[in-house]
């Protein structure tokens, strides 16, 4: 059986495909509370659906459409439910005792629109802020790591230089490190026959200690790493959902904090935002010193990285088409359209590759 699930500022309600109401969960009667979970439901299933969703699940219903495109759940705007729900929400709305009369009914409803334009002014302002800043710190630690590891390269290859030819992943060296220490205690397989035939000098404990705290430096820094790509990407979810979809967590971090705020990149033309990341190249060409770029930070996206070298252009362009209109989306309208807007941009593409 199908539930519809409906978000409303009185609560949140699931009717059966006869418009029917089967359940109803409340919100708390407070306007600021209230515009925080109307703002959360835009692009996430909040705790009052889900509450929705598990009741429902129980009595046999198995599949559930909500209202509002988000990522991971189905969706159809403007059913017949959401205009049976939004036509007599008033008189539901003192049918379920959530306000006495139309008189409080109109206060609350000014109430939680004026806390509504505030949480999404205040929080349009702190999570674009957060994107930059949370990127700057990422590259910063990327920085750091090549560093370390390179500096742990060349100490503990003076002990164990053929690790250095085998092992090639920068976090795999690091936990040999930190977990053995001395090459006499390598468990590892791939390594254990060379250890006995190295051409490597021994330390002494005090030195293997040495070496294993730049290993486990490293480490703590991939973890801080893993923590804040992962935090990244629930704010990029929350703040840019639909450019987020298209372009990955990582690219669209960096087009947000290159372009300074994310008003600027929805105000960018997608001529532009295609070779945002570029612009050394772009002045040389400018000055004639130079052919003019394809792509800036567009390069990394998986599509122009698997496009053949002549093609790359044109997929660039493809891409910076719907990142473009996805930019705007998320900025003024806020709608998720991204699944609909990266199936049209692989189709694009397939025919951009069709023509090569």
């Amino acid at each position: 059986m199908r539930a519809y699930i409906f978000t409303t500022f009185i609560g949140c309600f699931g009717v059966d495909e006869k418009n029917k109401i089967i359940s109803f969960k409340p919100f708390p009667k407070d306007p600021e509370k209230i515009a925080e979970k109307l703002r959360l439901s835009e692009f996430e299933v909040i705790e009052e659906e889900k509450q929705i969703q598990d009741e429902l699940w129980k009595k046999g219903y198995k599949e559930f459409v909500f209202s509002v495109r988000k990522h991971g759940v189905k969706a159809e705007p403007g059913s017949k439910g959401e205009q049976f729900i939004k036509e007599n929400l008033r008189k539901l709305a003192i049918e379920k005792k959530f306000v006495k009369d139309q008189v409080e009914f109109n206060q609350l409803l000014t109430k939680v629109n004026l806390e509504l334009t505030k949480v999404k002014i205040k929080k349009a302002i702190e999570r674009d802020s957060l994107v930059i800043q949370v990127n700057r710190a990422i590259e910063e630690i990327d920085k750091s790591v090549n560093i370390l590891v390179e500096r742990l390269r060349e100490f503990y290859s003076l002990h164990f230089p053929e690790m250095d030819k085998i092992i090639k992943d920068y976090e795999k060296y690091a936990k040999i490190v930190e977990k053995f220490g001395a090459r006499q205690k390598i468990e590892d397989p791939e390594l254990r026959q060379f250890v006995e035939k190295s051409m490597g000098i021994d330390l002494t404990d005090e030195d293997i200690k040495a070496v294993q705290s730049i290993a486990t430096q490293i480490l703590s820094l991939y973890k801080l790493r893993e923590y804040l790509s992962k935090y990244l990407e629930k704010i990029l979810r929350e703040v840019a959902p639909n450019l987020t979809e298209i372009a990955g967590p990582m690219l669209a971090a960096k087009l947000i904090a290159k372009a300074g705020r994310m008003e600027k990149l929805a105000k960018m033309p997608s001529s532009t935002l295609q070779i945002i990341g570029a612009e050394k190249a772009l002045f040389r060409f400018l000055r004639g010193k130079g052919k003019g770029p394809r792509f800036g930070l567009l390069f990394s996206h998986p599509m122009v990285q698997n496009a053949p070298e002549k093609l790359k252009g044109r997929v660039a362009r493809a891409i910076a088409a719907k990142l473009s209109i996805a930019a705007k989306i998320d900025y003024y309208s806020k709608e998720y359209k991204g699944e609909r807007l990266k199936q049209e941009l692989q189709e694009r593409v397939k025919e951009i590759l069709k023509g090569e």
